[in-house]
């Protein structure tokens, strides 16, 4: 990773960088996102502050919402914190990457196969599953992401990925989801962004590790970035920066561990944490 040599002179009460979670945060439950989403999105960026996207989603997943907030060049933090990166010229320029240790990737697809649960690995803008189930093809419905079929072997010897996701379809599979989560190798870190959903990434990363080599390349102190979001693997992200905001529909712990609690994501959640920080008119 490169290192850059910043001088910070900026107070502490001026924000200059935004990370934006996203399922619950800027996507309403429908998919969409409120129209108070944009404009405040456009006015923080025209007021000079850095948005970023903030996501367990990889660039695919992400490509159609940085459209609709005029964020598709901009760097964004995917896989849960595994890659920053962001698109030029058709392709990724990767500010930094951590990935999965080939045997352990083979493990946890290993074991979540064997107690019935849908499993996929990502590796920068692909999708490898080894079963195309009926959860894989409705997280391919809702993302708008292809998977491709592949062998363990093949998988193998393609490359690390950045992140393995492991479904659970249904409640009937929680329970074996839950003993999953809890008996992952020492070589991974899982967090459950969703009761179906176990994201599992290598050891230490969240989305907090992703955002602190960004405000590095940026030059922004960890005082100046604000962070909003909503579920647990939120938490690790709001620890890194100085203006953590919890939406108002998050669980306890993830309130707690945030410094404001915003409304909910169908009332105005992001425009009014981004009126409460005062980055829409540069001002805190």
């Amino acid at each position: 990773m490169q290192t850059f040599a910043c001088r910070l002179t900026v107070s502490n009460e001026t924000i200059r960088l935004v990370a934006l979670d996203v399922d619950g945060t800027v996507l309403l439950p429908d998919g969409s996102i409120a129209p108070s989403t944009v404009a405040a999105v456009t006015a923080a960026r025209l007021a000079g502050v850095h948005v970023v996207l903030a996501s367990s989603r990889g660039p695919v997943a992400l490509e159609h919402i940085a459209d609709a907030l005029d964020l598709r060049c901009e760097w964004f933090v995917g896989y849960q914190g595994a890659l920053v990166a962001r698109e030029h010229e058709a392709a990724l320029d990767v500010l930094q990457e951590t990935r999965i240790e080939s045997a352990a990737a083979r493990e946890v697809e290993d074991r979540a196969m064997a107690v019935g649960l849908s499993v996929g690995r990502y590796l920068g803008s692909r999708w490898l599953v080894r079963e195309l189930t009926d959860a894989i093809r409705h997280e391919a419905s809702t993302t708008g992401e292809r998977p491709t079929v592949s062998t363990a072997e093949e998988a193998d010897a393609d490359a690390q990925p950045h992140k393995l996701m492991v479904i659970a379809d249904g409640e009937r599979q929680l329970a074996a989801l839950a003993e999953l989560a809890d008996a992952l190798p020492a070589a991974v870190t899982g967090t459950l962004s969703h009761p179906f959903y176990l994201e599992v990434t290598a050891a230490g990363v969240d989305k907090g590790s992703g955002i602190l080599p960004l405000a590095e390349r940026l030059c922004i102190p960890v005082e100046a970035i604000a962070a909003v979001g909503d579920g647990r693997n939120d938490i690790g992200m709001f620890t890194s920066v100085g203006h953590p905001v919890a939406m108002g529909q998050s669980a306890p712990e993830v309130r707690a561990a945030a410094s404001w609690v915003t409304s909910s994501v169908t009332e105005d959640g992001v425009a009014r944490a981004l009126h409460h920080l005062g980055v829409l008119d540069g001002r805190r």
